[in-house]
């Protein structure tokens, strides 16, 4: 990670890593196969922490409340580290000139974790725990607002990031405008039929 962080993908080469970690060539390729399979295995790390409670065991038999306020705070605390503020400076700049680069990211990242989370929000409307015309388009939704200003303000140094006092009570809240727009009515019989009602 500090090697690509202080040199950028492109100019990031496995002897940088090597130097810093020691091993060999040989032992990087047969993990990771090369420089691209290493970047990947790094996000596809942050994303486990994230998305760790909704492979958990036992999941339906928890509230929306508790599953998404959890996921939002992993998600929150794990996006906002020095680390990944700066892997995220860093696809946005080198992306424009290496487009494999931003789709892996992409597909590794945020496209990951918004499939992860539409499947469960399919199955809680499935369930009528949820109303939900577009489950996918809702995860999008959910995460954007997780996200607020938080992100951009962190990527452009305009402030530090929020500590976990600060990501509890701002998730909390982003959980409970979410809901409160998606929510079924108690003995209401599932019917996705009904356009969503989102409040942001």
């Amino acid at each position: 990670m500090s090697v690509f962080l202080e040199k950028g993908y492109a100019n990031a080469t496995l002897d940088d890593v090597i130097a810093r970690s020691g091993g060999s060539r040989q032992t990087l390729y047969s993990l990771f196969g090369g420089k691209q399979g290493l970047f990947e295995a790094l996000i596809t790390e942050r994303n486990n922490k994230i998305l760790a409670p909704l492979n958990a065991e036992h999941l339906l038999e928890r509230t929306p409340d508790e599953v998404l306020t959890e996921v939002g705070i992993r998600y929150l605390g794990t996006v906002m580290t020095p680390d990944m503020l700066g892997i995220h400076r860093l696809v946005v700049a080198e992306g424009v000139f290496m487009k494999e680069l931003a789709e892996r990211f992409w597909e590794m990242g945020p496209a990951h974790t918004r499939a992860l989370l539409a499947v469960y929000f399919e199955e809680q409307n499935r369930r009528g725990t949820l109303r939900l015309d577009n489950p996918e388009q809702a995860a999008q939704q959910f995460w954007g607002t997780l996200l607020g200003s938080f992100q951009m303000q962190c990527l452009l140094g305009l402030r530090e990031a929020p500590g976990p006092e600060e990501i509890g009570a701002f998730v909390k809240t982003a959980v409970a405008w979410f809901l409160d727009g998606c929510r079924a009515n108690k003995g209401q019989v599932e019917n996705t039929s009904r356009p969503v009602a989102l409040n942001f």
